[in-house]
């Protein structure tokens, strides 16, 4: 399969590295010193969880016209990016088949813009692939999380389910032990993603990025927790449905699990890798993920006061 990866950062770079070992034909698209690099050295990650190094050679690419020809394109770029370059997928032709990849709370807004915008009828569907990392000059550190911890995995979905397209999405990825798992509602999915996320956001900034020093404040942490409460009451009172839906009520069942868990992450390498190197190196994502999550907010229009006092140090950054 001819497939498109527009984007090299960390989840991109990941992204086309599996697609590459599932025999098909990657093409990646870089720009700056990035596609400097790869140029130079290929596409090289470390990866963190099986202690090795991969080296490929996709074909690289600085743009999408709107003619070049693809039989499926993965759309893997910051949640503040994608707005400034949904015009260029809007007016491609020569590929019709998307799949919009990252942190996306107002996903039912970003496919009805390409679908008001496109020349061609699109199928677009939205994913998210659990796994993490930073980029290095030349390399990026990646690390897989989720049940399939060694090969990585995506859920997704698209506003009208698709099986034709999902089908399509999972045969790229055929061979390999990566993961697709499909939701029935990835926009409430994504929200609810969001939801976990943001409050996490919040604890980063306000750690400066160093999570262990908030790895033996119970009190801290608690709070944490509880604006995550609020995020998925905020999500449920905006008239949208918990995703997937055994997460409904999650903290009253599982609080203490819960907490164990962020603690965990707090006081090891894993909290750096999966959230606060993201965190610190793209607060415009962050701001942006934060102000799609504010018109949740204000629509389910309910107190929320964990989640007001600890988003005062998004201002940080």
């Amino acid at each position: 399969m001819k497939i498109l990866v527009y984007g090299a950062g960390v989840l991109g770079s990941n992204l086309a590295h599996i697609l590459i070992r599932a025999g098909n034909e990657v093409t990646l698209l870089a720009r700056g010193n990035r596609l400097a690099d790869l140029r130079e050295k290929g596409l090289v990650i470390r990866h963190y969880v099986q202690m090795k190094t991969t080296v490929d050679r996709p074909a690289l690419v600085d743009r999408l016209d709107p003619d070049d020809a693809y039989d499926l394109c993965f759309v893997v770029v910051q949640r503040q990016q994608l707005d400034g370059i949904l015009p260029e997928i809007s007016a491609s032709r020569g590929c019709r088949d998307f799949v919009l990849v990252g942190n996306n709370p107002a996903a039912s807004e970003t496919a009805g813009f390409i679908r008001q915008n496109s020349p061609v009828e699109k199928r677009v569907a939205f994913g998210f692939q659990a796994s993490g990392g930073r980029r290095e000059t030349g390399r990026v550190i990646s690390i897989h999380m989720g049940k399939a911890t060694t090969s990585g995995s995506m859920t997704l979905g698209s506003m009208v389910p698709d099986g034709d397209l999902y089908k399509k999405i999972q045969q790229a990825f055929a061979g390999t032990k990566y993961s697709v798992v499909i939701s029935e509602n990835m926009d409430a999915w994504l929200k609810c993603h969001a939801a976990f996320i943001i409050p996490i956001v919040f604890a980063c900034y306000y750690a400066d990025g160093d999570l262990r020093k908030i790895a033996g404040d119970k009190k801290f942490l608690n709070r944490v927790l509880d604006a995550v409460g609020e995020a998925y009451a905020m999500v449920k009172a905006a008239g949208n449905p918990i995703m997937p839906p055994e997460d409904d009520g999650f903290l009253e069942r599982d609080r203490s699990k819960t907490y164990w868990m962020i603690k965990l992450m707090s006081a090891t390498p894993l909290g750096k890798l999966a959230a606060s190197d993201h965190a610190m190196s793209a607060p415009g994502e962050m701001h942006r993920l934060y102000d799609d999550f504010c018109q949740i907010k204000e629509k389910a229009g309910i107190e929320t006061p964990a989640w007001n006092e600890l988003a005062v140090y998004m201002k940080k950054y």
